[in-house]
């Protein structure tokens, strides 16, 4: 009966998605039909709808917004490609790896694999395609290293799971700086095969005084994270005392240090900002209402009756969910999934023993590699137009970058003391 009720919310919302209509519309339209076909007080839905966002901790989320917008307009880009081309020096294919590392460490700044994709992708696609590269083979790069950037700390992804599910933000935090330093190691394993197989050129050597110059660059925007980072796990600010810090930051970087932002550009960031974060906050509203209806109706209870019947074994358990979220994660792009399949599993996770902290880095890298692969892949599109390149040898192209992501989901399912080891050490 459970999952009658839950077909019954979940078919109109995806009908009205797949019409256009946003995912806080459909996601409301189908919970007040839901009401009046269920006789459920209409009170009782304003009261949940205003719950949803009744936390403290979700001013977190326009600040992050807001730091990495500021950072993003300071002119850091330039900078940290200048750094990261300074750390590869001069080896075969080096551009591909270096799109790689400035992943990495642009993951560090943005938290958003789209802004990783849109600011990289637009000043090295062009270069590498100038140095003999594929357009499709840039492409491929560009969107599979993008894919660090919601696991790498600052993450949007691991902010709103942790808002969602009440896991420590800090803790998230830390346990996702290992797999992402890992995420961009296999992929700049898959990098220097491939380069070294098809003889793709070397930048030249840099001198030294310009590394040293270049390294001074980047260490300035690389503090930003470890304010966050660091803020969070000593327990000197909370989650959103430490994105207040960041935009401080970002405001004194962008205008004073790096002399890139105008304060007549200040207002068109601010409102950017504003707009994104409100998208974001207005969808957290309604999933309030829609984790209240799923919470009346007992679907978690069914799920956990279900899958318990089936095996008690949280391994197991992991395993179906990965495969669950690796498949839902290429039809609906990552904010939908995580709002949408987070509250639902909460109860089968918990009853298992599945750490939250474990889960939620998991689930992170699950829908990071849904933004690369189709039919949804956002990334992978967005990296496909910048190039100009054809989007089916793109796919091509991408193979090789996908395994090792899909490598890195099982090292990080299976060995959930690696992925722990930080905040426990850091955070008690």
């Amino acid at each position: 009966m459970e999952l009658l009720h839950f077909a019954i919310l979940l078919v109109p919302m995806f009908v009205l998605m797949a019409f256009g209509l946003p995912l806080f519309l459909s996601m409301g339209i189908t919970c007040l039909l839901y009401a009046l076909l269920f006789d459920v007080p209409l009170m009782i839905l304003a009261q949940s709808f205003v719950r949803g966002l009744g936390s403290y901790d979700f001013l977190a989320l326009p600040f992050f917004f807001l730091a990495g917008d500021l950072m993003n307009a300071g002119g850091i880009t330039n900078r940290l490609l200048a750094f990261s081309s300074a750390v590869i020096g001069p080896i075969r294919g080096s551009l591909s790896h270096v799109n790689i590392v400035a992943s990495m460490v642009f993951s560090g700044v943005s938290g958003s694999a789209i802004a990783d994709t849109s600011a990289i992708g637009s000043i090295l696609i062009p270069a590498m395609k100038k140095e003999g590269y594929p357009a499709e083979y840039a492409a491929a790069v560009t969107a599979a290293s993008s894919a660090i950037g919601p696991v790498i700390p600052p993450s949007f992804g691991l902010v709103i799971y942790g808002l969602i599910s009440g896991a420590s933000i800090g803790k998230l935090f830390l346990a996702g700086a290992i797999p992402g330093f890992l995420m961009g190691v296999y992929l700049l394993v898959a990098s220097f095969i491939i380069s070294y197989h098809r003889r793709y050129p070397a930048s030249p050597r840099i001198p030294f005084r310009q590394v040293l110059h270049t390294a001074k660059d980047g260490v300035a925007a690389l503090i930003m994270p470890l304010i966050i980072i660091g803020g969070i796990a000593t327990g000197i600010v909370t989650p959103t005392e430490s994105g207040v810090l960041a935009v401080v930051y970002g405001l004194v970087l962008g205008i004073f240090v790096y002399k890139g932002i105008k304060f007549r550009e200040l207002m068109s960031i601010f409102s950017r900002s504003m707009v994104n974060s409100a998208v974001v906050l207005i969808i957290v509203s309604v999933i309030g209402l829609f984790a209240w209806i799923i919470a009346n109706m007992g679907l978690g209870e069914a799920l956990v009756r279900m899958f318990t019947s089936m095996s008690t074994n949280k391994w197991v358990v992991l395993i179906i969910l990965n495969l669950f979220f690796i498949i839902w994660g290429t039809v609906l792009d990552p904010l939908s999934a995580t709002f949408i399949l987070i509250p639902i599993f909460l109860p089968l996770v918990e009853s298992v023993g599945i750490d939250l902290v474990h889960f939620g880095v998991v689930i992170v890298i699950n829908l990071a590699i849904g933004m690369v692969t189709p039919p949804v892949g956002g990334v992978l599109y967005l990296a496909t137009a910048i190039a100009k390149a054809d989007f089916v040898l793109v796919m091509k192209e991408i193979i090789p970058f996908l395994i090792a992501l899909i490598l890195i989901l099982i090292t990080c399912t299976f060995l959930p003391g690696m992925v722990l080891w930080l905040p426990n050490l850091l955070i008690k």
